[in-house]
């Protein structure tokens, strides 16, 4: 017993001797395409902020994330009255997403792809369009939970700056539920919220 306190023991200070704090923030593009989610820069509303914790094995490393993730969609809506342009909502997640890293060091540079599962739960949402204030509601949420993996690559220069791109897979329904604008009722598109997300990390 002995022993095996102390190989773990051995085993946690070995890991804390490589492992990194940091913070971790970016841009996420509920968009399909690399073309879409570019023009999507030029009207940043969409991002994600949050801390970050890397455990480096060497060729592999695992990091950890908890994040404030906003995410949503825009497009137009017809009714029998009118048209409300601009039709937006945004929901914003507390996320715990874990990369799972592979890479090779060249010296100043680290080049690194990874697989990334992360689990959500929805904080925040707010619907708003051209014709009307922003509104605070859950009426269009089909589930608070989410799940989903991504997929994606990075550099990290000098062991301190991590610049990387994913895409992502939101596997939850998260919308889907009726929606009421005025007296008109519509049921919102199922999305999943897939797409494209690009970040900067600094470690400590």
């Amino acid at each position: 017993m002995k022993k095996l306190i102390v190989i773990v023991a051995a085993l946690l200070v070995a890991v804390s001797a490589h492992a990194q704090l940091g913070v971790v923030a970016g841009i996420t593009s509920s968009k399909t395409d690399l073309k879409a989610a570019k023009d999507d820069v030029k009207n940043i509303s969409l991002y994600h902020v949050g801390l970050t914790y890397k455990m480096d094995f060497g060729l592999l490393a695992i990091q950890p994330s908890l994040i404030y993730n906003m995410k949503g969609s825009k497009f137009s809506l017809l009714t029998p009255d009118t048209l409300y342009d601009n039709f937006e909502y945004k929901t914003g997640y507390v996320e715990l997403p874990v990369q799972v890293q592979a890479g090779i060091n060249l010296g100043l540079a680290r080049l690194y792809g990874f697989v990334e599962p992360f689990l959500g739960y929805a904080v925040t949402n707010q619907v708003s369009f051209a014709q009307g204030e922003p509104k605070k509601t859950w009426d269009n949420i089909k589930s608070k939970m989410e799940y989903g993996i991504g997929v994606g690559a990075g550099v990290e220069l000098i062991q301190h700056v991590q610049v990387s791109v994913k895409y992502f897979w939101n596997m939850g329904q998260m919308y889907g539920k009726d929606f009421k604008i005025s007296d008109f009722t519509t049921t919102m598109a199922e999305q999943k919220c897939t797409g494209i997300a690009a970040s900067v990390a600094l470690l400590f």
